[in-house]
């Protein structure tokens, strides 16, 4: 530290100088986040790999779609505006690759206009970036649609576009909040006008270095980022540097008053709360470095605060240190006696019960905990609707879409099978019918589009009873044509009958006369009968063959006795079979589409178990069938959830225990005991759980809400035990220290929570107050991890830290120090 003074203001000048540069030439992070997407999915899962199997195909457009909500049913007037929309969209051209127009056949009809003829709904099909895609829905509202009506624009592109703008409104709110909560706060602490700046100016300079640097290697290294990035870096190092400062400012004020010279002062600062504040650091960079071991980008995207971490822990063993020598005891004018330096008489009370009566303490904790505990559920929400304001356009067509149509057919599944060829031909399709049969069997499923059922409903006449029903008919004609020939056969003999009598009674003059004209006459009548009769058996050869033609190939088709269907040769490629081709294949018929309905929500818990179920049941079903060797894939938002749901449980599960087991090792290292680590973990996992049944009793009990936003759990838990973890640190680590000045177990304790009770209470304030500057930002899952870290941090720094730590360490005695020393 004396070295660091030494060159305080070289390395000041030099920190400062590389903050500007970095600041002015790294990339715009919030720009990266927005182009990283609200949702990113690692390649593995099923919903990616339909995304990157339509795109290798080429057909890998995306759909918005204008949603006219009606007061009155639609009429002649409107289709005709309509048809105009219609007109223009398609002259706009690229992103916009195909448009349906709801009035122009009956079957598209019934899929895009509501029963009560109220809703009218156009999808357009668009195939473009991210960015093109909501440029193109500004010009449309622009250039287009009648201002005069409502119109709405939805899409999970323009969903999408409408969370990354809530996040990056959020955050400008939470920076100026935060700023402006921890002023005034730390004026309060301090009483000082002057002692404030101190924790700003340094976790200013952190935060803009580490946004630098994090931008930097997302663009080097493909550094994870989403929207939390730097939502996190502001809300954890402002009031993680701020706690950190506390402490030191603390520490130093009372090195002050212990009579010790300015730079001895700085020096024993940094050899006591120096060593908390390393160790406190530490821990809480392994907690967000284990991050790195996540599959789900979005939640590695949280490592960056790791870098933000190492960068503070620069700043403040540099920058604080120069500030200290600076202003000296002007540090804190104009007050005389900081606040924060006074024993805690808070802690001290509690002291009286977790030193003196640790039992009574324990059962504190307890009534207050496990009750919260026993209404936890785990309610879970993968609704991304929910995270912006249902006043959004994008949000309000979703829901118009929702009532008139219902909610599944909003948002419908999407299952994929593709294989290196064209597989679209009339045997194999017949078995697509036996497997939508098997996935409409599944609770929850509404109905099944495809090829055999463009509509929803199988095609009548690809049902083999049927063609069977129509080849009866047409025997049945034969036979009736048989009868007229039999009939015109008869009349020829009954003509030749009467021709020899002519010829046999007649006198010879009327035989070589008028009677034979007579005869020659019905001679030609009988060459007229012939030729019809032969005709007519031509005729009814000609169907025969057709039929027998039929019949053959339908009993040489082994998807007949399989599905029951039978596609005649030919019919696929027939000019009116084209529409539904194009809309049910992809990858130049290599691919083929199945799109599910669902009856829930799409982004309901029901629709992730029924994606579950679906799958089962189509790995079950291809078996046997031409498509058992076919690539699968599923997407749609329901399909996303339901990876999202398997991803982040398993990432959830991992990342716990890298977490919590690299914490283990480092404070059984660093306290030199595996005791005191156990119970520090243990309180914070209580704190955790207690702390998100408080919020799921908020939000899903009294507000109403599906559950808790998903990925919630994953970050309050990361944030609330590396930050909770440096509390525990703040008070055994000072436990430690008086231990080894010579006082016994209670005394330690007794000393330890009088001297850090202040600056636990304050610093868990503050950080409890940097997260509560997101409750402004109208995201609803940063709303709730807020809540989880308040909560838990005014849990822990209130009450379980000073009434259970005490009372387990007084319980252990001096086995607190097991194995190291007893």
């Amino acid at each position: 530290m004396r070295a660091i003074l030494k060159f305080k203001w070289p390395i000041f000048i030099g920190l400062l100088t590389l903050t500007i540069a970095l600041f002015i030439l790294a990339p715009n992070l919030a720009k990266q986040a927005e182009e990283a997407g609200s949702l990113q999915l690692p390649s593995s899962a099923d919903s990616q790999k339909a995304a990157d199997m339509l795109e290798k195909a080429g057909a890998s457009e995306d759909t918005i779609s204008l949603v006219y909500p009606l007061k009155k049913p639609v009429d002649a007037a409107m289709k005709k505006e309509i048809q105009s929309v219609v007109d223009k969209l398609e002259a706009l051209g690229k992103p916009v690759s195909a448009i349906l127009n709801p009035f122009e056949s009956k079957e598209l009809e019934a899929q895009l206009v509501s029963k009560d003829q109220k809703t009218v709904l156009v999808p357009i099909t668009v195939d473009g970036t991210f960015d093109e895609i909501i440029a193109l829905a500004d010009k449309i509202h622009s250039d287009i649609l009648s201002k005069n009506q409502t119109i709405y624009l939805t899409g999970e592109a323009i969903i999408g576009n409408d969370v990354n703008q809530s996040a990056q409104d959020g955050l400008k709110k939470t920076e100026i909040i935060t700023v402006v909560l921890i002023f005034g706060l730390l004026l309060i602490v301090f009483r000082s006008i002057v002692t404030p700046f101190i924790p700003l100016i340094a976790v200013g300079i952190s935060y803009l270095l580490s946004q630098s640097f994090v931008a930097f290697f997302i663009d080097w290294f493909g550094f994870p980022v989403s929207n939390y990035t730097q939502i996190f870096l502001v809300a954890i190092l402002f009031g993680l540097g701020t706690d950190y400062c506390i402490l030191l400012l603390s520490r130093y004020k009372e090195e002050l008053l212990a009579g010790h010279s300015v730079e001895d002062a700085v020096v024993n600062t940094y050899k006591t709360a120096g060593r908390t504040l390393f160790i406190s650091g530490l821990a809480v960079f392994i907690g967000f470095a284990a991050i790195g071991f996540a599959d789900f980008p979005i939640f590695k995207s949280a490592v960056a605060v790791a870098v933000g971490i190492a960068v503070l822990m620069v700043v403040l063993f540099t920058v604080v240190p120069l500030f200290m020598v600076l202003l000296k005891d002007k540090l804190f004018w104009p007050s005389k006696q900081a606040a924060s330096h006074k024993d805690s008489k808070i802690w001290v009370a509690f002291s009286k019960v977790s030193v003196k009566r640790p039992l009574i303490s324990m059962l504190i904790v307890a009534v207050i905990t496990v009750p919260l505990l026993l209404t936890y559920d785990n309610d879970l929400s993968f609704n991304t609707v929910d995270e912006i304001d249902k006043s959004k356009e994008s949000v309000m067509g979703l829901n118009a879409i929702s009532e008139a149509f219902g909610k599944g057919d909003s948002l419908p599944i999407q299952v994929l099978l593709k294989k290196d060829g064209p597989i679209v031909n009339e045997t194999d399709v017949t078995y697509l019918e036996a497997i939508s049969r098997d996935i409409e069997k599944i609770d929850g499923v509404k109905t099944v589009r495809t090829i055999t059922r463009p509509t929803g409903e199988i095609i009548e006449d690809l049902y083999v009873d049927h063609q069977l029903g129509l080849m009866s008919e047409g025997l049945g004609d034969a036979t009736g044509g048989m009868d007229e020939v039999k009939k015109g056969l008869t009349e020829v003999q009954g003509g030749l009958d009467q021709v020899t009598g002519m010829f046999s009674t007649g006198s010879a003059a009327e035989a070589n006369g008028a009677g034979l004209a007579q005869a020659a006459g019905g001679i030609g009548q009988l060459s007229a009968g012939v030729g019809a009769s032969t005709k007519g058996l031509d005729e009814i050869g000609s169907g025969l063959g057709e039929l027998s033609a039929s019949l053959k190939e339908m009993s040489e088709s082994d998807s007949v006795r399989a599905t029951g269907l039978f596609i005649p040769s030919g019919t696929l490629s027939n000019e009116t079979f084209k529409p539904v081709i194009d809309r049910y294949t992809f990858g130049a018929e290599s691919g083929i589409l199945l799109e599910v309905i669902l009856d829930y929500d799409p982004y309901s818990r029901e629709a992730i178990q029924t994606v579950h179920d679906i799958k089962d049941s189509v790995t079950r079903s291809v078996i046997g069938t031409p498509f058992f060797d076919a690539e699968l894939a599923y997407s749609g938002v329901s399909s996303m959830n339901s990876d999202l749901y398997d991803i982040s449980s398993k990432d959830f599960k991992r990342t716990v225990i890298i977490m919590l087991a690299s914490l283990f090792v480092v404070l059984t290292f660093l306290f030199r005991s595996a005791i005191m680590p156990l119970y520090m973990i243990g309180s914070l996992l209580l704190t955790y759980y207690t702390s998100i049944a408080v919020t799921e009793l908020i939000f899903v009990n009294m507000l109403g809400y599906d559950g808790i936003s998903w990925a919630v759990p994953f970050f309050g838990f990361i944030l609330l035990i590396a930050l909770g973890v440096d509390y525990s640190i703040f008070l055994l680590d000072r436990f430690r220290e008086e231990s080894i000045n010579g006082l016994n177990i209670r005394e330690a304790l007794t000393m330890s929570m009088a001297k850090m009770g202040t600056v636990i209470i304050t610093a868990s304030i503050i950080l409890a107050g940097t997260f509560g500057a997101m409750m402004p930002s109208g995201v609803l899952s940063l709303v709730q991890i807020a809540t989880i870290v308040i909560t838990g941090l005014l849990l822990y720094g209130l009450i379980i830290l000073p009434l259970l730590i005490p009372a387990i360490t007084v319980s252990f005695g001096r086995g607190v120090w097991w194995p190291f020393r007893g």
